[in-house]
């Protein structure tokens, strides 16, 4: 039987690369490379993979006939996004099915940025439908207002439609976004009306921003699919079916791309990692790097792709997969819940530029870069200008390269070497998790600029297969596929199926129907986790990679079919232009906007009117991101919710902040929130929850005023819900600067009134909402625990969310009981993380944290490293979910590990959470515990690159985290404070030991107000 050929295209910036690659497994890595060309990306992108590939063929003696397929890697569709490039973009209708006014307050587009939104928003409306989180419909679909939708799309001219329903990736029974889709088909015709629930998984609003992203550039991808086919029929290629890379290091067929370009949007780093998983013996296809002797099997791997302009560095995974970045990500500024390869770029490349003094020592090396014009003005190539590659030239480290001499002093030589390995491994430690040597796989054509020894990274042999390793990765990469499944485990027995085992089998079946050879399919990430707030349900996550079956004759005919059914239909209208590479990226310019940023943050004060805070768009973004690291990993994230406070804000409503010591003592103020699972707002958010349970609480009270509006607690979203209340758009109260919990935490009677009182009915009235018409006011239980039962049975019923407000408290209760400055506090730590992003130096993220929680007498940063699993284990009779992380301690933990000495180079940290996190302790290979900090303290997870915080619900294998702690207030170190809320309330069975000294937070309206 012939070998199975496959092709493999990477269009860069700068070069187009191409292998043609033999995948018999006999073969080595040099074996199995017949031929491979690196070319100048052209001006007419498809012009130049077409060129490519015929140069590729004319260099191997195959038969064309041997070639299994070809897989693309293609920057077209980024660039056209970035470049706002009108010509490639449609303009798209959206409509929300969403009953109750669920959503409305955060409408379709909401978060684009206003360019973006300026090309591509067409219209949006809502209609009623949408589901609860158990798969109950919240609203049926009506078929007249989606047809009075449909004229309003019709007026428009609108011809690319997106529908978006509320849970709609759970929705297999109903499924109204089928439904709907039907309807504006029959009504408008041909046009493209794309389900959100095909792009994307859960979280409505990055998954619709998702779907419009894909919409909008749907049929200039159609346009260029069509476009290289017919460049590879040319090239004899008539037959051979065509894929397409994806972000994740998959691949799918060309039907599929049509149908989902969002996929593959910025493959480039995900096949970069790919071509170096194939040189690497430590990954899962091993023998494959030249020299492997000094590597030790099953090590990640770190992975810098050097071009001309920059070094991209990224860590290849144990399970030969790049690390993702965090839970959510960007394309063209817009965040949308697809998982991308975890980058870090430094301005050093082959074309890098080298300023010297006049004696000849190097004083800089890059951003700037002459990238694409290195053969002309590099002095090897005869050009005036001292670049990186010179000095490899000059160095006799890179023989053969340029067309003339390169003679230099050594002083110049040794300077500039200097400047580029420090610049190497700044790179290598800012992807880092751990602080031991790591192999450095080297890829890219810039490579020849390395220096062999690096401190922290030990560099491979740099075969000239690396130059082309994004072609490789394109060529060797695997058919994927995922299961996101939400699970009653009431009824589940220790002796039934393993849940997971039962979501793998799904994961793996949908993998086999996207063309992957059954027998290669193999998980390569799983993650199971008990949801927050919700009793019984348990999320589980798989992902599953398989070898493309070439003899699959349903999908190889995907692959070569542009005109089934399910595939986008051009127009004669549907005219298009090829675009240009890419300009460099000029890390300069982006450096200097972001100095400019800083600059306005640290001179940034908040408007302090007569001793109230008006709020404004910055002061509710500081907030947010201070609310959800607060929240110790529980909460919600409060993302939403701010977008609803913004959007009130841009209406020219206005929200106030006020200090409790201000007001009047016998002044009113309902505490207010949302009960139930996170997960919920994260596919539901906004509704009239919180506004039906004030309302109700004032009713059955008899009030007819109040003083402001509290938060019952300041971790996560419920920080920042009660502003909505608050706002002039409703009843125009201030909110008090503080809450009563500090954090947050799980259940109703968690708040530091109840540490004062001696029954749970001084807490009563309580009064829930749903937003959907189901009230109701508790005014008396026989126990907390009664208390407890009832709200979390009424809260399912509600949809496992619902609007809550207990007891008012008197401005003097508060005072006494709360914690004052919650909000001053959130917002300092949400202003360090920003200016700490402004400077790109996500080094001092976790120490600007500290600081503003009360410095190192307060606080600690306990741990860096990756996260390596996420499970759950039994804990006295409760489902307790473990994080794993491996890294290292920072250097002031293990000062403090002095009377541990066998756990100072632990390199693993196990955080144990129930909602939130309540222990973290350091692990050795021995199994030795040592306890870090437990309840109340609070202990965060962070995203090491971006310091936000990552909850719960984002936990996920192979993130870069940084995990700090800080002491709680007095209220909760209390004896009592203990009882409620500390290590035994959880039965943790552990003794707590404070983090350090608690710090009590610095008003803000005092700092500012003078």
């Amino acid at each position: 039987m012939a070998p199975f050929l496959r092709i493999g295209i990477d269009v860069g910036g700068t070069n187009t690369d191409a292998v043609l690659l033999d995948t018999s497994p006999t073969k080595t890595a040099a074996e199995s490379v017949l031929s491979w060309v690196k070319r100048t990306t052209t001006r007419h992108v498809t012009t130049g993979i077409q060129q490519a590939t015929e140069e590729l063929l004319q260099k191997s003696s195959v038969t064309y006939s041997d070639i299994g397929c070809v897989t693309v890697g293609t920057t077209h569709f980024i660039n056209a996004l970035v470049e706002r490039d009108a010509s490639k973009l449609s303009r798209v209708g959206v409509i929300r099915l969403a009953s109750k006014d669920f959503t409305k307050r955060t409408p379709p587009f909401v978060d684009f940025p206003a360019e973006l939104r300026e090309w591509i928003y067409g219209y949006h409306g809502f209609v009623d439908g949408g589901l609860q989180i158990d798969g109950t419909e919240i609203g049926q679909i009506q078929d007249d207002q989606v047809v009075e939708q449909c004229k309003q799309l019709k007026m428009r001219n609108i011809q690319d439609i997106v529908v978006v329903g509320i849970y709609s990736p759970i929705d297999s029974v109903f499924k109204q976004e089928n439904k709907c889709k039907k309807i504006i088909q029959r009504e408008l015709g041909p046009v493209n009306v794309l389900c959100s629930s095909d792009v994307g998984q859960t979280g409505i609003l990055e998954r619709e921003n998702a779907a419009v992203l894909n919409a909008t550039i749907q049929r200039y991808a159609t346009f260029i699919f069509s476009d290289i086919r017919r460049g590879l029929k040319k090239c004899g290629l008539n037959d051979c079916p065509l894929f397409v890379s994806c972000n994740d290091g998959s691949m799918i067929s060309v039907a599929e791309a049509v149908l989902c370009p969002i996929r593959t949007f910025v493959s480039g780093p995900a096949n970069s990692m790919l071509g170096a998983s194939y040189l690497n013996p430590n990954s899962s296809l091993a023998g494959r790097l030249d020299d492997p002797s000094h590597l030790e099997n099953g090590e990640s791997v770190i992975v810098l792709d050097v071009g001309g302009t920059t070094i991209d560095a990224g860590v290849l995974m144990k399970n030969g997969y790049p690390r993702e970045a965090s839970a959510y990500s960007e394309i063209a500024k817009v965040q949308v819940n697809f998982p991308m390869p975890d980058v870090s770029s430094v301005g050093l490349g082959g074309g890098s530029i080298i300023r010297t003094t006049i004696e000849g020592s190097a004083i800089s090396i890059g951003p700037e870069s002459v990238g694409s014009e290195l053969t002309t003005k590099a002095l090897c190539f005869g050009g005036d200008v001292l670049t990186a590659t010179d000095i490899a030239v000059a160095a006799g480290d890179a023989p053969g390269v340029g067309t003339v001499p390169v003679v230099l002093d050594l002083i110049t030589i040794s300077s500039s070497k200097d400047l580029i390995r420090q610049k190497f491994e700044r790179i290598i430690d800012s992807v880092k998790t751990q602080a031991s040597h790591l192999p450095v796989a080297l890829v890219g054509g810039g490579a020849i600029i390395s220096p062999g020894l690096l401190d922290g990274g030990t560099i491979s042999s740099n075969s000239p297969l690396a130059s082309v390793a994004n072609a490789i990765g394109a060529a060797t990469a695997k058919i994927s596929a995922s299961a996101d499944v939400i699970y009653d485990t009431s009824g589940l027995s220790t002796g039934e199926r393993n849940i997971i085992e039962t979501t793998r089998d799904v994961a793996a079946e949908k993998c086999v129907a996207c063309g992957a050879k059954r027998d290669t399919v193999r998980s390569v990430e799983e993650t199971d986790m008990v949801m927050a707030y919700i009793s019984n349900r348990t999320r589980v996550l798989v992902k599953v990679v398989g070898e493309l079956d070439p003899g699959s004759k349903r999908i190889q005919q995907k692959a070569k079919d542009l005109s089934s059914d399910d595939t986008l239909k051009l127009s004669p209208n549907d005219k298009f232009h090829e675009c240009h590479p890419p300009p460099q990226f000029n890390i300069q310019s982006v450096q200097a906007a972001s100095l400019m940023l800083g600059q306005n943050l640290l001179n940034y004060h908040p408007r302090i009117l007569e001793k109230q805070w008006y709020l404004s768009e910055i002061d509710v973004e500081f907030l947010s991101i201070g609310c959800y690291i607060l929240g110790c990993a529980g909460g919600g994230s409060p993302r939403l919710e701010a977008l609803e406070v913004r959007e009130l804000l841009r209406q020219g409503e206005t929200i106030r902040i006020v200090d409790a010591r201000d007001l009047t003592p016998s002044g009113v103020l309902p505490p207010t929130g949302v009960l139930g699972s996170p997960m919920v707002s994260v596919e539901r958010p906004g509704g009239n929850l919180c506004l039906d349970a004030l309302k109700n609480m004032l009713q059955h009270l008899k009030l007819t005023d109040f003083e402001a509006t509290l938060c019952v607690e300041i971790g996560g979203c419920n920080g920042i819900s009660p502003l909505v209340l608050s706002s002039s758009a409703h009843y125009d109260r201030p909110m008090i600067d503080g809450d009563l919990m500090g954090r947050a935490y799980p259940t109703f009677e968690m708040i530091t009134p109840y540490l004062y009182q001696e029954s749970i009915n001084d807490l009563l009235p309580v009064s829930l909402a749903s937003g959907t018409g189901t009230d109701l006011v508790l005014h008396r239980a026989q126990s907390t625990s009664a208390v407890d039962s009832i709200l979390r049975a009424c809260c399912v019923d509600m949809g496992c969310a619902a609007g809550l407000v207990s007891r008012p408290l008197t401005v003097k209760e508060f005072l006494d009981y709360g914690l004052l400055h919650s909000h001053s506090l959130a917002w300092r730590i949400g202003r360090a993380v920003k200016k700490a992003q402004a400077k790109m130096s996500e080094d001092t993220i976790g120490d600007a944290i500290i600081k503003e929680c009360g410095g190192l007498h307060a606080a600690k940063i306990l741990f860096e490293g990756k996260i390596t699993s996420v499970s759950n284990r039994l804990v006295k009779g409760h489902s307790i979910g473990e994080l794993s992380i491996e890294g290292s301690t920072s250097g002031i933990m293990e000062a403090e590990l002095r009377d541990s000495p066998g756990l100072i180079a632990s390199t693993q940290m196990h955080i144990i959470f129930k909602n939130e996190n309540l222990l973290a302790e350091l692990v050795n290979e021995h199994q030795d515990r040592k306890i870090l900090a437990t309840v109340p303290d609070l202990i965060a997870v962070l995203d090491k690159r971006t310091g936000l915080a990552i909850g719960v619900p984002e936990y996920r294998y192979g993130l870069s985290v940084i995990v700090i702690a800080t002491t709680a207030s007095p209220k909760w170190t209390s004896e009592r404070g203990l009882e409620l809320g500390g290590p035994d309330h959880f039965g943790l069975g552990v003794q707590y030991r404070p983090v350090g000294v608690y710090s009590p937070p610095r008003s803000v309206i005092e700092e500012f107000g003078n």
